[in-house]
């Protein structure tokens, strides 16, 4: 592949993780309708639910975690560059991909492993909740892989920006 072809790439898996970001962030509404009628139904009717605390749970992990390669496509991830933001451009991004590979990737496929084991141990046994309401826990499960899936990909996408940019100075 040409560079053409790695910024077509990139842009494509940009693509993506912005389409996956914008419709779970959407997320938030059922969970504030949520909390709002849990909120009511407990203070007003003193009717609480056995139901909606799990619930609302699920949803804001689902929200937090299938928008985590939004975030990283947006630099909107905690960084700490107090050293590295002294350096020249060159030189952070140099930092950025030994820190991408170092770490990034392998705390990624390492989630990505264990978390397709524990979806699929999950589907396989049908498990459910230990609350009253009960559940079923291999969808929410099924999220951490998803991911890390996603989360791996801008990655990738990532890397290969910086490759670009250290190649050609071109900022995609």
């Amino acid at each position: 592949m040409g560079k053409n072809k790695w910024t077509v790439f990139a842009r494509k898996i940009d693509a993506v993780s912005n389409w996956f970001g914008k419709i779970f962030s959407y997320l938030v509404l059922p969970l504030t309708a949520l909390i709002v009628f849990e909120v009511i139904t407990r203070r007003f009717f003193n009717a609480p639910t056995i139901w909606t605390f799990e619930l609302s749970n699920f949803l804001f992990g689902s929200h937090f975690m299938l928008v985590a390669a939004y975030g990283l496509l947006y630099k909107a991830h905690v960084s700490i560059d107090l050293v590295s933001m002294r350096f020249s451009r060159q030189t952070q991004e140099k930092f950025q991909l030994f820190c991408y590979f170092t770490m990034f990737f392998p705390f990624v496929l390492t989630i990505l492993y264990h978390g397709i084991i524990f979806a699929k141990d999950a589907w396989a046994m049908g498990e459910t909740s230990w609350s009253v309401w009960g559940p079923p826990l291999y969808p929410i499960k099924t999220v951490i892989p998803v991911t890390a899936f996603l989360l791996l990909f801008q990655g990738i996408s990532e890397v290969i920006k910086k490759f670009i940019f250290l190649k050609t100075g071109e900022v995609l």
